[in-house]
């Protein structure tokens, strides 16, 4: 069976800030943002195939201060007639319209299936009394929720706002919202968001950002939760080859059962795909 990534960024030029611009300028090469500018939904998806990707989470994203505005609108109409990509929006807390209404907006209007939001980027607690309604539909129409943990180095960041341990409120009072903590809490979080797993069972961990070598060593428990983790690769920034960085992980000493949840069967199961 081919590989879920739990963890996508695309969006064109016109999307991002100057500071976001510059550096994906810098890590892609001159002219790897012409390429995400002209990039189409098939060709993309064709690019995934070519990688063992049977399904790719495809993140917009509300962070006009620190990397940009990936419009929700923008991700759901690019994913739409490409089965292999699946929308996440996000919440714009910017906006007038209550979360509650965004997130329905996103699913029924759009085809979400998920949202991805970034604390840290846009200088808000989680736990924030603007986003409960966001939960609450999100809970209500069965869809999970990725949350940004740990350290970035981009400007006006705000790491504050990333420790997982923030979740802990989120996680108890909506028992039924699939949680994902994106990186895992890297670096310095990992044993907070490891811990979280065994507090909460609605909470899971994306593997983005850490190198697959690390992972037995950043969770040594991982065969014992093997059902709360996912693959992500954070590309185009993390990685050039999706499947050289699952074979990396095909390669470590963990159980076959850990690495087949970890490369597919947990992600299928939070995006309701059989």
């Amino acid at each position: 069976m081919g590989i879920i990534d739990f963890h996508v960024h695309l969006g064109r030029r016109e999307h991002l800030t100057p500071h976001m611009i510059q550096y994906l300028e810098d890590t892609l090469g001159p002219h790897g943002l012409d390429f995400m500018d002209i990039l189409s939904p098939r060709a993309f998806g064709d690019f995934l195939k070519n990688q063992g990707i049977d399904h790719a989470v495809i993140l917009s994203e509300y962070s006009p201060r620190v990397t940009g505005t990936i419009p929700s609108e923008f991700t759901g109409d690019f994913c739409r007639d490409v089965p292999e990509l699946i929308a996440f929006g996000s919440i714009d807390l910017e906006s007038s319209v209550s979360a509650g209404e965004q997130v329905e907006h996103c699913v029924r209007d759009l085809g979400c299936k998920g949202l991805k939001l970034l604390p840290s980027y846009g200088h808000y607690y989680p736990n924030d009394e603007r986003l409960l309604s966001g939960y609450e539909a999100a809970q209500d129409l069965g869809i999970p929720i990725m949350f940004h943990t740990g350290t970035s180095l981009f400007p006006k960041t705000r790491i504050r706002y990333a420790n997982p341990l923030l979740l802990d409120d989120i996680a108890d009072d909506f028992p039924n919202l699939s949680i994902v903590m994106c990186h895992g809490g890297r670096p310095f979080w990992y044993r907070e968001a490891a811990w979280l797993l065994s507090r909460h069972k609605n909470l899971h961990i994306d593997i983005s950002g850490i190198p697959p070598k690390q992972l037995p060593s950043v969770f040594p428990k991982i065969d014992n939760f093997f059902e709360r983790f996912v693959f992500g690769s954070d590309w185009p920034t993390e990685v050039a080859s999706i499947s050289d960085q699952a074979d990396k992980i095909r390669a470590l000493p963990m159980k076959p059962r850990t690495i087949s949840a970890l490369l597919r069967d947990n992600a299928a199961r939070l995006l309701g795909l059989s």
